[in-house]
């Protein structure tokens, strides 16, 4: 977890104790401060595509909220309507291909190895997560089209989550579009 998110954790743990009715029983209270911290503490921040060096790559948004610095799974998938479909790979998850994924990433989850900007395609350093059964099967980086609208998310250190929506334009440049589905976007030249 980063520090940002760490502090935000501390600082939600010491309301939560005070949230607690003086007039409560110590076993009311206990009990309430248990559900309370089992919990959890999680956090998320904005994701945006960027080109550097002629290359597809994503980081946090230095507007995001919460901050992270590194990541222990990506997912790049066609966003809702889309209807281009990658062709699968000898070693992809076809299931997933066939849902619309572009890249599919997981790495084992107390580990959090691949720091920020993480380029598309990548190899992510660490262990591949286990599924149930055995599994370890994602989906390698294929070429992404432009015009298509791609959703982006990754996993970080502790429970942090990020996100994104982009397309590629025909000039290249990345154009990063609200998740909401409002009409603001931003465009991302090489840098």
């Amino acid at each position: 977890m980063t520090d940002v998110g760490r502090a935000a954790c501390d600082h939600l743990l010491t309301v939560r104790f005070w949230l607690i009715p003086r007039h409560m029983e110590l076993r009311h209270g206990i009990i309430a401060a248990g559900v309370l911290a089992l919990s959890g503490c999680s956090y998320i921040y904005d994701l945006r595509a960027v080109v550097i060096n002629g290359q597809i790559a994503f980081i946090v948004d230095p507007k995001s909220r919460q901050q992270a610095n590194c990541i222990r799974s990506i997912h790049v998938k066609t966003a809702n309507g889309e209807t281009t479909q990658a062709k699968p790979g000898p070693n992809d998850d076809e299931a997933l291909v066939k849902n619309g994924v572009f890249w599919w990433k997981d790495r084992a989850v107390d580990q959090c190895l691949n720091k920020f900007p993480i380029r598309y395609g990548q190899p992510l350093a660490g262990q591949p997560f286990v599924y149930s059964g055995g599994d370890t099967k994602g989906v390698e980086a294929k070429p992404l089209v432009i015009g298509v609208v791609y959703e982006v998310d990754t996993g970080g250190s502790g429970s942090g989550y990020g996100g994104g929506k982009f397309r590629i334009r025909s000039d290249r440049t990345v154009e990063n579009l609200p998740l909401d589905g409002a009409s603001s976007a931003s465009t991302t030249n090489d840098r």
